[in-house]
């Protein structure tokens, strides 16, 4: 029975990204709406969905085994986050220093007066740059970030011990009388002694260290699947900061958007109702406008080596092919794609604008001349000093 990797045509060695490439030109080959055999397409299916996870991968090299649900149950034997390998993950970074504090560490310290809780804050939004290649063949990677938490042995106060303050008999504000000539002034304001809590600090809680925070760290998982396209989003239910004005921990919103610094956006758009088309301009020269002949397209996320297409003979500037099935994966549809859509530019060099105009009549006057319209005219009427600019 061949393995895996011969049912891919990839070896042990190949990048995951390398595998994804190898089973979208299989998928394409074997797809049962294509002709395919529906068998052989479950099979490299299946093959594909383990190679391209990092746990099932592992699990299959050091095993052998496929069967998936053995393999999720032998996966609960792998350190840290689900379907983390051994060792961790290789995209592993701090979300604090990513995103600059986005997940709110709340202050440290004691807080004066009481506070009324709100129920949760806003999420928080970050974006982070996909490039198309990760839109096209789907990507995935494990965010770790350090948050702040409650300490639950102080119920977040910091103190071990606490007493009620003497100066202001647990008031939290303090009256004082001010002379002032004949007239007396009383004036209320926090106490200092305890920083306007009513309550003094006798011994310090050692897990927070006075803080009445915990530090903890916990992995995000975002799992961009095939299509998927920009401005769509990965909610994390409060993975914030506690803060002590709110009840519950803030979300996480991570959307997607293109990457700026990625070329494949500047050769390529995407279009339609579901972003499922790719387009994309050809500059022809005058020799391949008139004659046709093989291009290649360079950048395509799934081809590579450059994607070639034969250009018809008489494109002419401003036309548009369609070339059906190359364009993006279609999420929920596998093995369908959307379509590849080409609009032709023209450009005439000198050199071939001279050879052009040396050979016009004696190569076109046969094909066109009956089709030039005649005007009636006396010839010392025509006009023949143009200059080309």
């Amino acid at each position: 029975m061949p393995s895996l990797y011969e049912i891919l045509g990839v070896s042990k060695t190949d990048s995951c990204t390398t595998i994804k490439k190898a089973y979208f030109k299989l998928a394409r080959l074997h797809h049962p709406d294509k002709g395919g055999d529906p068998e052989k397409f479950k099979e490299i299916t299946k093959a594909s969905d383990i190679l391209t996870d990092e746990t099932k991968r592992k699990i299959y090299d050091e095993t052998g085994m496929t069967d998936e649900n053995m393999m999720e149950r032998q996966a609960q034997g792998f350190p840290g986050f689900p379907g983390a390998p051994a060792g961790g993950f290789p995209f592993e970074f701090n979300m604090n220093d990513l995103f600059g504090g986005m997940f709110g560490n709340p202050p440290v310290g004691p807080q004066r007066g009481p506070i009324r809780k709100q129920r949760k804050p806003p999420a928080t939004v970050q974006t982070i740059p996909i490039r198309l290649e990760q839109f096209y063949l789907g990507h995935r990677f494990e965010i770790q970030i350090n948050r702040q938490s409650f300490c639950t042995k102080c119920d977040h106060s910091g103190a071990k011990a606490k007493e009620t303050c003497r100066k202001c008999n647990g008031q939290g504000a303090v009256t004082q009388v001010i002379q002032m000539g004949p007239m007396a002034m009383h004036t209320t304001g926090p106490c200092l002694d305890c920083q306007g809590k009513g309550e003094r600090m006798i011994e310090v809680c050692a897990p927070c260290n006075g803080t009445g925070f915990m530090n903890e760290s916990r992995k995000l998982t975002v799992n961009i699947t095939p299509g998927m396209r920009a401005e769509e989003s990965f909610l994390f239910p409060e993975v914030c900061s506690d803060h002590p004005a709110f009840e519950r921990p803030g979300d996480a919103q991570i959307m997607l958007q293109e990457d700026p610094a990625d070329p494949a956006y500047r050769q390529f758009k995407r279009t339609g109702d579901r972003f499922q088309h790719l387009e994309t301009t050809l500059t022809l020269s005058l020799a391949q406008s008139l004659l046709g002949g093989v291009i290649r397209i360079d950048g395509h996320p799934g081809y590579d080596e450059g994607l070639f297409v034969q250009i018809p003979s008489g494109s002419f500037q401003n036309d548009h092919y369609v070339l059906k099935g190359f364009g993006m994966p279609l999420p929920g549809n596998m093995g369908q794609y959307g379509d590849l859509l080409i609009r032709i530019q023209v450009t005439v060099s000198a050199d071939q604008r001279a050879r052009f105009v040396e050979h016009a009549s004696s190569t076109w006057g046969p094909l066109f001349q009956d089709l030039l319209p005649t005007v009636e005219c006396a010839d010392d009427a025509v006009q023949h000093d143009l200059i080309l600019q």
